[in-house]
């Protein structure tokens, strides 16, 4: 049966799922929610008449609006939600709600609130990652390793700019040394995903709680320290294969110049980002410390382009992927720089387990698949 369904504007994977939901035959109509009133919400929905809403991203807001109005409301959460995003508001009707999270400690977290919720996972978008075999094309490409991704530099720079009007320079030293000292101590150590493995608020150390008494300010600071140990996580890792003799690419933002001497730029997240994929020998994927015990966006579309992966290991990943036949894995404990070298010498094995891979990814990891899913679950409620 047809369906109309009013969305939440946002980019990149909301437009993959659009494009899939038309597919399937349903009707869509689009909303930009910056500065979404809710005249404007009412009157849209008023005129569109939709059989139920969906975002990218769970809204309270969004849910308060639906359930006024009786309105069944499903949200697919990709990104990590501050503590403002994670609640309900008056009017929301939690029996008209489905929310979706790829994070099952976001799972629970909703599920916490009294919300329907469920596991899914994130997908590759067939149309946007295939295999390029064009060899001009992959030429500019064309290296031994390569890592895709933000420096987060600008984290850094965040808490900078919190921490200096409070306490000057020497607080906002005092935490960069604070979170450095934490990433050399725990980088190699699994568990660690962040200030929440730590202990939350009570790991910072008291000369940041003491600047910070305020509710607000505290979930600030949390989370900017969480950036922070994130960015510092990530640019370490990096900086451990300036040395590497094989060649290799970094892209992204200009924070990585002053870290790898192979950086190369930025990558749009089209075509470039597909041919970079293409033409690494190895595609290393770090995730972002809150990341580590889940799948990433990256994991797909590399495998959905026909790349060879090489990843942190994780039990969500292994859950789904074997390692050395879909995938190769390293571990935060592993000499990087070896693992790299040894896989670089094997031409042969990382092209077979790239085919397999992306057999995997094109036989249940599409966002095709996920829209089927979401439809299937939409069918199922007693909307």
């Amino acid at each position: 049966m047809i369906q109309r369904i009013l969305y939440l504007e946002y980019h990149l994977v909301l437009n993959d799922v659009v494009e899939c939901l038309q597919q399937f035959g349903h009707q869509l109509t689009g909303l930009a929610p910056q500065g979404l009133t809710v005249e404007l919400f009412n009157h849209t929905c008023a005129k569109n008449q939709p059989d139920w809403v969906f975002s990218i991203n769970f809204s309270p807001a969004i849910a308060s609006l639906c359930g006024r109005l009786g309105l069944p409301y499903l949200s697919w959460t990709i990104d990590p939600l501050p503590r403002s995003r994670v609640q309900l508001l008056d009017g929301t009707q939690p029996a008209l709600c489905l929310a979706l999270a790829h994070d099952p400690q976001m799972v629970a977290q909703f599920q916490g609130l009294g919300l329907p919720a469920q596991h899914m996972l994130l997908a590759a978008p067939a149309q946007r990652r295939h295999p390029v075999t064009d060899s001009y094309a992959l030429a500019p490409y064309q290296c031994d390793a390569s890592f895709a991704g933000s420096s987060l530099v600008d984290e850094l720079l965040s808490l900078d700019r919190m921490l200096t009007p409070l306490g000057g320079d020497s607080l906002s030293g005092q935490a960069l040394s604070w979170a450095q000292t934490i990433t050399d101590a725990c980088a190699h150590d699994p568990a660690y995903s962040g200030l929440a493995s730590l202990g939350g608020w009570d790991a910072l150390p008291p000369v940041l709680q003491n600047h910070c008494t305020a509710l607000t300010d505290r979930e600030q600071l949390m989370r900017l320290m969480d950036g922070a140990l994130t960015a510092l996580y990530r640019q370490q890792t990096i900086s451990r294969l300036k040395h590497w003799r094989g060649d290799m690419h970094i892209w992204g933002d200009a924070g990585w110049s002053a870290i790898h001497p192979g950086h190369k730029g930025f990558a749009d997240h089209g075509n470039e980002l597909t041919r970079i994929y293409c033409a690494s020998a190895i595609n290393l994927d770090i995730p972002r410390l809150y990341q580590r015990q889940s799948v990433t966006m990256r994991v797909f579309d590399i495998l959905a382009a026909g790349g060879f992966l090489l990843t942190e290991h994780n039990p969500a990943l292994a859950d789904i992927l074997v390692a050395g036949q879909h995938v190769a894995f390293y571990k935060a404990s592993d000499n990087l720089t070896d693992i790299m070298a040894d896989w670089l010498n094997r031409p042969d094995d990382r092209k077979a387990i790239a085919l397999a891979g992306r057999n995997e990814v094109m036989a249940k990891h599409l966002i095709s698949h996920r829209v089927a899913t979401l439809l299937q679950l939409i069918d199922q409620q007693a909307w």
